[in-house]
């Protein structure tokens, strides 16, 4: 809540929005840039229903008056281009002994009798610097009560940011997913089963900007598209602040009985993951997207080594991006856990449909004519999901699958 004193607010709540790579780029882009993470911001905080004003100021994004802190910074945490950010207290100052008077008077509870470091950053044109705020709002704390100082281990940290005549004050920093805002790249087509690796490479592209669009390729078993529109709206719900993320899912039971009656064993998976990418070529061709993406991760299983990848690879001309594919299995789980998926994508059962392992090293003249075998097979158009507007239950009584 403000505290005014006469004309002029004392203190008043903020939330200090930081950004990384955006503050690099250039200024058309980076102008760019910050709209669509505005417009991510206003987006999640509407989600958690948390009111607030939001300005862009010289590297930073500030949320105002937010009605609700705590709301407002689960909001925040959960946008990507965000790099970090803080609940913080702001007021107005006339010198810098004014602004040690007031920054003193906010600090001077909370480092009593702890051990403690002030961390200043200044922008703007001042008569002083941010090492001359350490030191002498430093020594003014330790007069109010505080224990000592250590600059390496404090049990607490003042941490004050001073632009233009403006202070903030705050004690805590929590993380963002960092990254780039969604839309600051191309939309992105993943073909997604809702396990552990499609979700998170799902996420990572995210990160780095891109929208992504969802494919999953239903082999005949409720359960698996069950997992998978559960991971799928989860990420929708939480992580696509600023973009409308789509579904797509694909009769492809069909395909998977011809592929087993028709394929040598050891090329039947290669084949069916080559018939996958040419369909979600075409459809990514059909919605505009310019790019595919898996969650291979190079040698993981046989179909994903580097002679498979490119055997499956040469199907199709748009390129595929694997976000995964230097990751183990152990660093994905931990991923999952960052990202909330975790104990959905644990119930993911995967299935190929196919009764075959196939061989780790296989040849292109053999894959092209297995392949060539089932060049005909017609395949039913998908259902489209709205993941953004429908709730997860809608969703799948739409389908038949409660």
């Amino acid at each position: 809540m403000n505290r005014v004193m006469g004309a002029v607010i004392d203190y008043f709540n903020i939330v200090l929005v930081r950004y990384g790579e955006i503050s690099v780029k250039g200024v058309r882009t980076r102008r760019r840039m910050e709209g669509l993470l505005v417009k991510a911001l206003k987006e999640a905080l509407e989600s958690f229903k948390v009111r607030g004003r939001i300005d862009v100021s010289e590297g930073r994004i500030f949320i105002w008056d937010p009605d609700d802190v705590e709301g407002a910074v689960r909001a925040v945490a959960r946008v990507f281009g965000v790099k970090s950010l803080s609940p913080a207290y702001a007021t107005e100052f006339t010198d810098l002994e004014d602004l040690v008077a007031r920054a003193s008077e906010f600090f001077s509870d909370k480092v009593k009798g702890k051990v403690f470091r002030v961390r200043a950053r200044r922008v703007g044109s001042h008569n002083f610097t941010s090492k001359d705020v350490e030191r002498i709002l430093g020594a003014k704390l330790l007069e109010l009560g505080a224990s000592k100082v250590n600059l390496e281990n404090p049990e607490y940290t003042a941490y004050v940011e001073i632009r233009g005549r403006r202070l903030f004050m705050y004690d805590k920093i929590y993380e963002g997913p960092g990254g780039l805002p969604l839309g600051s790249e191309e939309n992105v087509l993943v073909l997604f089963s809702g396990g552990f690796d499609s979700t998170v490479a799902s996420w990572m592209l995210m990160k780095r900007g891109c929208p992504v669009h969802l494919v999953h390729y239903d082999l005949g078993f409720p359960e698996t598209v069950k997992v998978a529109l559960e991971a799928a709206k989860f990420l929708s719900d939480n992580w696509s602040y600023g973009h409308k993320m789509r579904m797509y899912i694909v009769n492809f039971k069909g395909a998977a009985l011809i592929v087993n009656g028709l394929i040598s064993p050891p090329y039947r998976t290669l084949v069916m993951r080559g018939l996958m990418v040419k369909h979600a070529e075409s459809l990514a061709e059909k919605l505009g997207i310019e790019a595919l993406a898996t969650g291979e991760s190079i040698g993981q299983v046989a179909s994903q080594t580097i002679r498979n990848i490119h055997l499956v690879e040469r199907s199709v001309k748009l390129p595929i991006i694997r976000p995964l594919a230097g990751f183990d299995k152990d660093e994905i789980i931990k991923t999952s856990m960052k990202i909330g998926t975790y104990e959905i994508n644990k119930k993911q059962i995967e299935v190929c449909g196919l009764a075959a392992t196939p061989t780790p090293k296989g040849r292109l003249d053999k894959f092209e004519k297995e392949l060539d075998k089932v060049s005909d097979i017609i395949i039913p158009d998908p259902i489209e999901i709205d993941l953004k507007n429908s709730s997860l239950q809608e969703i799948l009584g739409k389908l038949g699958l409660k």
